[in-house]
């Protein structure tokens, strides 16, 4: 490496310096690597990170720090609480055909007789309320919980029950899907710890295949 430089900075020549006064320049901040220099021998130019090449953080702590730097940084991410959630839903509103062509049904019916009458509009849609609410009552009284530590099924409008199955016991996952609803992505899961009794069941929810794998994937954390 030439022992003197000449920086070149705004069109001027400032210099020499020798490479320790560069080296000094350079932690201070007051010139950077992509200045210019001349070497003032040979007057050859050449950019500042060809003969410094700047040194990487890391390369400058021993492997200890390293070390108690990566423990300090999983001690500050611990990951996800075990009782974080990870997935809550609710079944499908078309699981309740019924209610669903009740309130179509009360809606046509309501469009079609109500300018004949009035009472007959009120009535129509008066219906079709009613069946709504009581989709939306049926619906909230399921609920269906996944955290990293858990699979839950909780069913109940004011009295609350609930069931659940350890994320680290559940051996068989098995996911039934059927006719149109099954080609949207609507199916059943079913959790069991051994054997062919079903301890958890999620019934007629989206994306059942997506949560079967969110499921999986926190089984394989776990090993």
């Amino acid at each position: 490496m030439p022992e003197s430089f000449y920086i070149w900075e705004d069109g001027q020549r400032n210099g020499p310096y020798s490479s320790k006064e560069i080296e000094r320049m350079l932690e201070d901040q007051v010139i950077t690597f992509s200045h210019e220099c001349e070497d003032a021998q040979s007057g050859n130019m050449v950019i500042l990170d060809e003969l410094f090449e700047p040194v990487p953080e890391d390369e400058d702590k021993s492997a200890d720090q390293l070390i108690e730097e990566d423990q300090a940084t999983t001690a500050e991410d611990p990951g996800p609480s075990p009782d974080a959630l990870l997935m809550r839903c609710h079944p499908t509103i078309l699981r309740y055909r019924k209610s669903l062509i009740l309130a179509v049904i009360g809606i046509i019916y309501g469009l079609w007789m109500g300018p004949i009458d009035i009472w007959y509009f009120i009535g129509g849609f008066a219906i079709a309320t009613i069946a709504i609410i009581g989709l939306l009552i049926a619906r909230g009284t399921r609920l269906y919980l996944v955290t990293p530590r858990r699979v839950e099924f909780i069913w109940g409008l004011i009295a609350k029950s609930s069931n659940e199955v350890l994320i680290e016991d559940i051996r068989i996952i098995n996911i039934r899907q059927r006719g149109l609803s099954g080609l949207l992505g609507i199916g059943t899961i079913e959790f069991s710890c051994a054997g062919d009794s079903i301890d958890v069941m999620f019934t007629d929810i989206w994306k059942a295949q997506r949560v079967k794998a969110l499921v999986r994937e926190l089984q394989d954390t776990m090993e």
